[in-house]
């Protein structure tokens, strides 16, 4: 069958988020800043602030200058998440959901409901407007072969409330007079310099350069990417995705940038990841460290491990170093999260050795500690550092 993906975007999904709590923001120009910055830059703009020259990336001391009626704002990360959510747990019904979760982007796949339940661009156009009718939202909403084409369609040209389909077989052309940032892979800071350099400016300047000539630019990695995307085709990372089968998340009591307790949040997100991890007898083969500022945005690093993790030292040690490349900004921390990607159980050669290796050690001593928190909690055998820093704090004794 032909794949027939629709793509449902929000524009300026927190400015209509912040307007659904508080409906006197409907029409006048908004932007969303950190409140605790000693020189606030703008995130978010809406289109009334846009069309009185306020960008994001500007001061906000600038940008109340051009715009004297500016509302401010901080962001909300849990209120855009929260609503991102409900959205999602509606459109269930309508259509299979795809793609990584992200705030005010859905992805519903009509490959096999197109065959059965009528027309693809009605099943798309009825689940718009029912986002339109439960949450006041404006989407906007594109089809096409692959999920890239159908969120630059639905992103980039589609105007509010209607539908924009690319057929199969055009996609080379519909991407071609499009600027190249369109392209994720065109987006990373190495590639976007090199293309730059190169005076590639739009996606069929991409089309006309072949795998060795994308690669002596940007490295064989990205050129793969580029190729594939200026021809509509879904990136390999892209097609490769997986949902982290186990995740460990925690908001912090007070946002804060001391690395003492965000290391010891850490470990604790450590230790509840890695318990679940071996009572299903499984592996992580994949980590990724997630961070929320307070202004809003998102720091994360990943890392593949291809032996597998299952020891609650070594995961904990694994997700401290993705930590420092995840907290890339002198920014206060309002989340930290920890996911991990599970491999299949795998079997244990034993020993033939009178005396048992370093390994399987550890191994027992997960065992001994995992069966003293089943029975008596989590919190019963914990680290001083983790105490002294409020992390956990064990429970009364029985008497």
């Amino acid at each position: 069958m032909e794949p027939i993906i629709a793509h449902l975007a929000i524009d300026s999904f927190a400015i209509q988020a912040e307007r659904l709590r508080c409906p006197k923001l409907v029409g006048r120009p908004v932007a969303l800043a950190p409140p605790d910055s000693s020189r606030p830059r703008v995130l978010r703009a809406s289109r009334e602030a846009l069309a009185q020259g306020v960008r994001p990336g500007m001061p906000l001391l600038a940008a109340r200058r051009l715009c004297r009626d500016l509302v401010p704002l901080p962001p909300d990360a849990d209120l855009y998440a929260g609503i991102s959510d409900s959205i999602r747990d509606r459109l269930l019904p309508l259509a299979p959901l795809g793609g990584v979760p992200r705030p005010g982007r859905f992805v519903l796949d009509l490959t096999g409901l197109a065959r059965t339940h009528g027309d693809a661009c009605e099943r798309a156009t009825r689940a718009g407007r029912e986002i339109e009718g439960w949450f006041g939202l404006h989407p906007t909403l594109g089809i096409g072969s692959t999920r890239l084409v159908s969120a630059v369609a639905a992103g980039v040209l589609a105007p509010d409330g209607q539908l924009l389909d690319v057929p199969s077989g055009s996609e080379a052309a519909f991407l071609g007079p499009l600027a190249v940032r369109v392209l994720p892979a065109a987006r990373r800071s190495f590639a976007s310099e090199r293309l730059d350099l190169l005076s590639v400016r739009v996606v069929r300047d991409v089309q006309a350069l072949d795998m060795t000539q994308l690669t002596a630019a940007v490295g064989h990695d990205t050129a793969l990417g580029l190729w594939r995307e200026a021809r509509g085709l879904d990136g390999a990372e892209e097609r490769g995705e997986r949902l982290p089968t186990a995740v460990a998340e925690e908001t912090l009591p007070a946002e804060t940038n001391d690395r003492r307790v965000l290391v010891a949040r850490l470990q604790r997100l450590s230790m509840e990841l890695s318990l679940g991890i071996r009572r299903r007898g499984t592996a992580a083969d994949r980590l990724e460290v997630g961070a929320i500022f307070v202004d809003g945005r998102y720091g994360r690093a990943r890392r593949n491990i291809p032996e597998g993790l299952a020891s609650e030292r070594e995961i904990g040690a694994a997700a401290l170093a993705l930590l420092d490349r995840a907290l890339t900004r002198r920014v206060r921390v309002r989340r930290i999260r920890l996911a991990a990607w599970e491999s299949p159980p795998r079997a244990e050669q034993l020993s033939l050795w009178s005396k048992p290796p370093v390994p399987r050690r550890t191994a027992a001593w997960d065992r001994a500690l995992d069966r003293l928190r089943t029975r008596l909690g989590s919190d019963a055998l914990v680290p001083a550092s983790w105490m002294a820093l409020g992390v956990a704090i064990r429970p009364p004794a029985r008497p």
